[in-house]
């Protein structure tokens, strides 16, 4: 069933950031130390942006509880986007984050008057490199995909793909990726600093790059989540090819209200009305067409009306295409 094939997949994903939270924890207590040993702003830096990752994951794992609870009269699809919500913030809280800090850089520029001990920095920038390594390769989806059969009723069939990006465990890892991109730009830092203390400025200037690179990595998750919301049709899943597969169909008309949607990044659902001959056998039609679409398209919902010929109205204004 769809409620069972979804379940197993946010128990995978509560799974993964369990043992990510644990890690960032252990490894932002360790930056937070070595920061303050070596007087480094990218290193101190590195730990916040760490702090934010164990808030978007804990964030995470609220919503992926939330999103677990079975629908009600009040909330008839759940709570499934209270993942895309969760996933929401989380970038929210790393914008804010990733400007505060460029203003602390801003500061150590205009007032340079610090110390920094390279060699703390260097040993503890690459510890980070290395956690924050092992923390991507522990959030990395491949996108693997397979069908289970399910079927519900003659018109209102449920299937589910594991699918390609859990949204929490996606915006975690782009938290996580961002977290490498800095760690790799401190790990720099460091050795220049190192190896030529006076050019302690090297700490800033890395703090720069680094909120260039994060606000860039979060970007097309940001995309994805606002079309989510915004009840857009899928990124990858193109309208008029859904419709002309309809429109393939034997018996098959015309079709108008297609409408394509996701509850969560990996929950596509469709509605449509489909026009038939009138000496189509309509529920024929409708077990066919529904098979075709969730072998092709392995929608999580397919909801149809099947409708004849003879019961158009020509001055229909819901039977008009929907502009580019």
């Amino acid at each position: 069933m769809a409620f069972e094939s979804r379940k197993r997949e946010q128990q995978q994903a509560s799974r993964k950031l369990y043992m990510a939270s644990v890690m960032c924890l252990i490894f932002m207590i360790s930056e937070v130390i070595g920061g303050r040993i070596a007087g480094s702003l990218a290193v101190m830096t590195d730990a916040a942006h760490m702090s934010v990752d164990l808030m978007s994951f804990l964030i995470s794992l609220i919503s992926l509880w939330l999103s677990s609870k079975r629908p009600s009269k009040r909330l008839t699809y759940g709570w499934h986007r209270a993942e895309i919500l969760g996933a929401l913030l989380s970038m929210v809280i790393i914008w804010a984050v990733t400007g505060v800090l460029t203003y602390l850089a801003v500061m150590r520029l205009l007032h340079p008057h610090y110390e920094i001990h390279g060699l703390v920095m260097l040993i503890t920038a690459g510890c980070a490199v290395i956690a924050n390594m092992i923390l991507s390769l522990m959030l990395y989806q491949t996108g693997h995909r397979h069908v289970q059969d399910g079927h519900h009723a003659a018109c209102h069939l449920s299937q589910r793909t594991p699918a390609s990006a859990n949204a929490s465990v996606r915006a975690a890892f782009i938290h996580a990726v961002g977290d490498l991109i800095q760690s790799v730009s401190v790990l720099v830092s460091a050795l220049i600093i190192f190896i030529e203390p006076a050019y302690k400025m090297a700490d800033s200037i890395c703090t720069f790059i680094f909120s260039v690179f994060v606000l860039g990595t979060t970007i097309s998750v940001l995309r994805d989540i606002l079309q989510v919301i915004m009840e857009g049709t899928p990124k990858g899943l193109s309208y008029d090819a859904v419709k002309e597969k309809i429109l393939a169909m034997d018996k098959v008309k015309s079709v108008h209200n297609l409408h394509l949607w996701s509850l969560t990044m990996n929950q596509t659902l469709l509605m449509a009305h489909i026009v038939t001959a009138d000496t189509a056998d309509q529920r024929q039609v409708l077990k066919e067409m529904t098979e075709v679409l969730y072998d092709t398209y392995n929608f999580h919902t397919v909801t149809l009306q099947i409708e004849p010929e003879g019961a158009q109205k020509p001055e229909c204004i819901f039977c008009q295409d929907p502009r580019d």
